[in-house]
This record gives structure tokens, sequence and C-alpha cells, in this order.
């Protein structure tokens, strides 16, 4: 057993992710290893734990993994972490993705009817962004703002993810540069969605063609009606004084669309426009109108969907779990190479955290989004290392069962309509903004002191 935790740090998580999994999918992207201190298993685990982990950092990172494996096989090695970084750098561009997809599919195998939303499974989608080192190398993959100053911003990319809203987990993601728009990257991510899925989404992916082209997937649409367009409630059928029925023609022709595509589209369809009210003191919409392919009304009520474009906020919530809890707001890795495999990392081991959450939530039968993320990242941190003691399979069955009993004891207040002020009490430092390249102050410097 001590051999095998040396060999595989996630021996533990076997049941979400085993090493396997890990080692077919190497194998079926061509990558050959040889033994070493950090073969992929040993390196996939000693990232994961690297973005888990408070400090990030990877000197950090190579002293957890190689305490881990002296207390397992007594194997001591040089603290320096280039060995580390070079092998993280030849782990297979597309293994984190394809591992982050697996459990994903893993936690969504688990949905049984009695989970689903009027026997749909529901995704929601959103668009993000993350920041980076300011590398030649970065700034061409993902170039600054325009508004920044050269020399005075850090590069940025684009995302936009789709996250299942029963699980939490996010189900794929796509990412390109700021020049990119969120609905050119959300079509790239049209194959992760299945016939009878429902997608919820804001204003800014209502559109005509994209509603049409989910449609012809079998992909449903809930969207925040788009403000470029008239409401007109005074038109279209009625079903209720807030809900019509109405007729949408095909128009202008979008610029990310052949005309060839275009001309398959149909020439108008029927969509059902509710509009409820927002009456919660402190939010800043009074009236919504949703627009939607769900057109039956006695089988989707309108309250049920003000009630699910209402979770469509959930995604906001995934996003700062992986922004803020996780600190992948600003990513640390110096190549866009490296970019990808450490925003991967963090999105595999988000996962890997909420299938936890679900297990827990499971056994305590309560839903998982009442559980809370940040804990269950820091119980886990802190029976992890336990792991290398364990002698027998017992003893690491013992830990993990540990490990989900404490993730299911903390669990969120119930706060429903919170309302908070955008504001901050901690006053930051009076340092001036940098205005120009960093060179350029140290100029003045020296010849202040000349």
């Amino acid at each position: 057993m001590r051999k095998r935790l040396a060999e595989n740090p996630g021996e533990v998580f076997a049941g979400i992710l085993s090493g396997t999994d890990v080692e077919e999918h190497c194998c079926r992207l061509g990558h050959r290893w040889r033994k070493r201190v950090f073969p992929p298993l040993v390196t996939l685990w000693t990232f994961l734990s690297q973005v888990l982990s408070a400090d990030g950092c990877c000197r950090q990172a190579v002293a957890r993994v190689l305490g881990y494996l002296s207390a397992t096989v007594g194997l001591t090695a040089s603290h320096d972490a280039s060995a580390y970084c070079r092998a993280r750098k030849r782990l297979p561009a597309q293994l984190l993705p394809q591992l982050t997809r697996l459990v994903a599919g893993k936690l969504a195998a688990k949905l049984d009817a009695v989970h689903l939303w009027y026997g749909h499974c529901v995704k929601l989608v959103d668009g993000s962004s993350v920041a980076m080192p300011d590398t030649p190398e970065n700034q061409t993959a993902y170039p600054q703002p325009k508004a920044q100053k050269p020399g005075c911003g850090f590069p940025v990319a684009r995302v936009t993810a789709i996250f299942d809203l029963l699980t939490g987990a996010l189900v794929d993601l796509a990412m390109g540069a700021l020049s990119v728009g969120e609905t050119i990257l959300f079509h790239r991510l049209w194959g992760s969605l299945e016939a009878g899925d429902v997608v919820v989404a804001d204003r800014h992916f209502c559109s005509y063609a994209d509603i049409a082209l989910l449609q012809a997937q079998g992909v449903h649409s809930l969207f925040r009606l788009h403000p470029g367009r008239v409401h007109g409630f005074r038109e279209g059928q009625y079903l209720h004084h807030n809900e019509r029925l109405v007729r949408w023609t095909k128009k202008q022709r979008p610029a990310w669309l052949s005309p060839e595509e275009f001309a398959v589209l149909p020439d108008a369809q029927v969509l059902r426009l509710v509009r409820f009210r927002c009456r919660v003191p402190g939010w800043r919409t009074k009236e919504i109108y949703v627009v939607t392919t769900l057109v039956n009304p006695d089988a989707y009520p309108a309250c049920e969907l003000a009630a699910l474009f209402h979770r469509r906020w959930d995604i906001e919530t995934d996003f700062a779990h992986l922004k803020t809890t996780m600190q992948m707001e600003f990513l640390s890795t110096h190549t866009p190479e490296m970019i990808e495999r450490e925003l991967w990392a963090h999105l595999l081991a988000y996962n890997l955290i909420r299938s936890l959450m679900w297990e827990a939530a499971s056994r305590k039968r309560v839903a998982p989004t009442s559980l809370s993320f940040k804990a269950a990242i820091q119980e886990t941190m802190a029976l992890w290392p336990f792991t290398a003691a364990a002698a027998r399979r017992q003893d690491l069955t013992r830990l993990y069962e540990t490990l989900l009993d404490s993730v299911g004891f903390h669990r969120l207040p119930i706060r429903p309509h919170r309302c908070e002020p955008r504001v901050r009490k901690r006053r930051p430092k009076s340092y001036r903004l940098m205005t120009k390249p960093r060179r350029d102050y140290r100029k003045e410097l020296r010849r202040g002191r000349a």
C-alpha cells in the first residue's frame, strides 16, 4: 500500500479519478515516460495540490510531495523545483482537459430522474476573464486591454464556460484572446451539450441564430431578452398577462455565420416570452423578460421558468469559487502553453472538489450546493497528507470516509435574497498607480541617486 501511494498520491480519490484513468489517457495521447521522481501520476497530483493550496507556489508543492514520498517509501531527492516544472511541461496538452471532462461526466452519470428539472439537465453559460504574467509570449497570445499603456498592464484571456446547475461541476470551457467574443467561444462548446439539455444564459447570448441552431441540436434555451430586441409584449398569442407566444423572423446574418449556414436556418420560429418582476430590496432590476423554446405553459409554468432563471446566478458563484477561492483570477506561469495547463489544472481540481461535495451531500441527504466549497478544500488539504501513513486499504477507506464526513459537516447558512453593498472597508495602501513601464521608473531612481 505504501508503494502504491508513492506511485499515486491521489489513491484516496480513486473512486473519482483513478491512476488507471490517468495512465490510459496518457497512452492514448501518445505520452511515454520512464520511472523517475515525477512520473505523470505524481506530477498530476502535485499540480492539483498546488492549485488547491493557499500558497500556490512550486517550492511548497515540491516540498509537500517530497515529504509525502519520504513518509511512504523513504525516498529523498533534491528540493529544486525545476524538475517538477519540467515534468508539468511534459504532460500532454490535452490530458488535463480530458480528465476534467471525464470527472464531470462521472458526476453527471450519478444524476437520476429525481434530480432533473422537469426531466431536463440544466446547463449554465457565462463568460469571464483571467490575467497572467506580463511576458512577451503571453502578450502575443493574449494581448492586454487596449485601454492599458504598454508595460503597465497584464495579458488577459477571455473564457466562456458551461456549468451543470445540479452538480456545480464545470462541463467544458473555451479560452481565447479578448478580441474573441463570449458567444464565439460558446459556439466551440456546443459539442458538450446533449439533446434535451436546457441552456440558461444572460442576454448577451440571446440571438435568433443561436436559439435556432441549439434547437436544431435538440437543446432548449432560456435566455434573458437582448436589449437590442423590442419585447413587443402587446404582440403574439396571449397566454397570460405575463406570457406571450411570439414569432421571430430571420433578418440580418451575423458575421460569424456563413451565407450557406444562414440560409439553412428556419425563416421563423415561435418562442415563449415571459415577464416577471423582481421585488427584492437592493436588487437593481425591477422587471425581467426572458425568452425560451419551452413553449408549453402547462408543462413548464412561468413561475418555474422565473425560478430557474434566478438560479442563473449560481454560475457567478461558481466563477467566484474558481477565481477567488482557488486564486485563478491571476495565473502564474510565463508561456501560453503552461497558462492553459495551469487553467485546466484549476478546473480539474474544482471538479474533484465538487465530486467530493456530491458524495458528502448524498450521505447527509442535503443538496450539494448547500455545502461550503472553501471548507471542502480546507478539509481535503488537511487530511490528504495523512494518507501517507495508510498501511492497508482499510486505512485509506477510513480516511476517505472521514473526509466525506468533514466535508458534509460544513453547511452554508440559509440567506434568501441576500443583499450586500459593493464597497470595501479595508483601505488599500496609498501607492501611486503605474503609468509607464517599470524600467522607466528605475532610470528615474538611478538619476535621482546620481
